[in-house]
Formats: C-alpha cells, sequence, structure tokens
C-alpha cells in the first residue's frame, strides 16, 4: 500500500512539474475508493503549479477536507458523481477556497459541512448537490457562481457577506434554515428555485436582482428585506404560499416589481411594508394584498422608465 502511494505521488509530482515547465494544463486523476486524496493532489500541485490551469477529475467516495489556497484556474470535476464528506466532524469546511481564482468544483455530492469561498476569490460551483451542513459561504471581498446545484443543508443553504457577490442560475436551495442569507452582499439569482425553507431570502443591506424563480413554502415569510436592502423582481418571479409574508421589507428597504407574482402567501398579506421608511414601486402589478402605500401614477404605469 506504501508503495503505491508512493508511486502515485511521484505521477502526480511529474505531471505536475512538466505542466509548469511546459505552461500546459496538468490533468490529473484521483480515484478515492484507491486510498488517493485530493488533499494530497492539491498539495502537489499547490507547490508545483499553482497559476494552473490544472484539472484534478475525481471518483469514489472521498473522506476528506481540502484547502486550496492561492492557486488559480483549478477544476475539481466528476464524471461519474463522486461525493465529498466531511471527516472533521464540521469543525473544518469541506473545501475551503481562498485567495484563489477561476475554482472549479463541478458534479459532487458533497455531505457534512460547508463549502468556503472567501478571501477575494472568484469560484464556479456547478451541477453539485450540497447537504447536510452549513452550505456554501461566501466572504472576504468573494465572487460566487453557481450552476444548476442543489442546496439542502439542516443550516444556511447559503450566506453571502462582508461585500462579496452571488450568482445563481437554475439552482434549487431546498429544506435549508434560511435558503439564503446576505448581509452586506449582492445577489443575483436567474430561475433558482428556493423551496420549503425555514425562511426564502433574508437580506440586511444587500443589493438583490431577481430574474424569474420561485419562492415557496417557507416556514416563515418567503423574503425579508432589513436595513436598507434592495430587491428588483423580473421576468416573472413567483413569490407564492408561504407561511408568513410574501415579501416583508422594514427600515428603509425598497422592493421593486417589474415583473412578479407576489400572492398566496399566508400572513394575510403578501407584500407588507412594515415600520419604517419602506418603499415599492409597482406594488400593484404583483396581483396580492398588500399595505404598502405609493402614488397611484407609479403604480399604475405600463413600464417602468
Amino acid at each position: 500500500m506504501r508503495q503505491r502511494a508512493r508511486f502515485f505521488s511521484f505521477i502526480l509530482l511529474v505531471a505536475s512539474g512538466a505542466a509548469s515547465q511546459c505552461a500546459q494544463a496538468a490533468n490529473l486523476t484521483v480515484n478515492c475508493d484507491k486510498k488517493e486524496t485530493i488533499h494530497k493532489a492539491v498539495k502537489l500541485l499547490a507547490t508545483a503549479n499553482p497559476q494552473g490551469p490544472n484539472t484534478i477529475t475525481v471518483s469514489g467516495s472521498c473522506r476528506e477536507n481540502i484547502a486550496i489556497r492561492s492557486m488559480d484556474r483549478l477544476t475539481l470535476i466528476t464524471t461519474n458523481g463522486a461525493s465529498i464528506t466531511d471527516r472533521s466532524n464540521g469543525s473544518l469546511a469541506v473545501v475551503d477556497i481562498e485567495d484563489s481564482h477561476s475554482v472549479t468544483l463541478q458534479g459532487f455530492t458533497i455531505n457534512g459541512s460547508t463549502v468556503l469561498c472567501r478571501t477575494a476569490s472568484v469560484c464556479y460551483l456547478t451541477g453539485n448537490t450540497i447537504q447536510g451542513g452549513g452550505g456554501v459561504e461566501v466572504g472576504g471581498g468573494s465572487r460566487a457562481f453557481l450552476e444548476s446545484n442543489v442546496l439542502q443543508n439542516g443550516g444556511r443553504g447559503a450566506t453571502v457577506e462582508n461585500g462579496s457577490q452571488m450568482s445563481s442560475s437554475n439552482d434549487v436551495f431546498q429544506g435549508n434554515g434560511p435558503g439564503v442569507v446576505l448581509e452586506g452582499a449582492y445577489f443575483v439569482a436567474s430561475n433558482s428555485s428556493f423551496l420549503n425553507n425555514a425562511a426564502g431570502i433574508f437580506a440586511a443591506t444587500s443589493n438583490l436582482l431577481l430574474h424569474g424563480g420561485t419562492i415557496s413554502g417557507s416556514i416563515g415569510n418567503g423574503m425579508t428585506m432589513l436595513a436598507g436592502s434592495t430587491v428588483v423582481f423580473r421576468d416573472g418571479a413567483t413569490v407564492i404560499g408561504n407561511g408568513g409574508d410574501g415579501v416583508h421589507l422594514e427600515d428603509a428597504s425598497f422592493a421593486g416589481f417589474q415583473s412578479a407574482t407576489v400572492t398566496g402567501n399566508l400572513s394575510g398579506l403578501d407584500v407588507n411594508c412594515a415600520p419604517q421608511f419602506t418603499i415599492t414601486h409597482f406594488v400593484g402589478r404583483t396581483g396580492g394584498i398588500t399595505n404598502c402605500v405609493e402614488p397611484a401614477s407609479k403604480s399604475q404605469l405600463k413600464t417602468l422608465e
């Protein structure tokens, strides 16, 4: 077994060293069912070719915690549904990306802890199932691009904070505490769904743009906007069938409904302008019940000037 591990390390080192010298991509494979590890492959590439491009193709059931620091153009991909499971009992992230750019995580089932994208990193998560932990956390001015993932965690589905940005396209946030929590962040979603969470989206001092998609089945509010947050709904976004308000605004927050249906929420108000100084635009287009007040001439406009 030790001889095979040494041989595996040697092959990785030679391949990555050659890639660095020739400015070519290193394409490595890891089979966790043969006791190989992603951690070891990443560590070798970080030494030999940290600027990439590098690809690690993974198979099997991996039980490890992976740190990616100061690496660029790194892709971790599986073509056969490999899994990565936390082995730290929640004390470490499953994947921790720091000070790295164009890092891609594609096709995995990730169990038991958090995926971190922090310290001005740029991260791409595509086609993953992230479950049973703290979801995805984006912080420290980082940017995360999510496409076609399923996030289902007992805690938060995703957290975006401290000047960071998240773009979500065709993702499903389901069965979480809050689906997404935003604190001093920017969030754009296109056709993503927030289903059967304790709360759909919670935002404080943040900016949101929702293109289509659905927020439904929350135990509490579908969306809560606090501390001067701003949201604009476009392209037929739907907020329906939540246990509290559809959209709840407080403290100088703003909601603009260019194209949205907000109706059938169970608190009695689909759009709730709570104290104080909240603002809505085109709330009359939502089709729902509201206590929000805006000039009639604005709510009756046919187009957004």
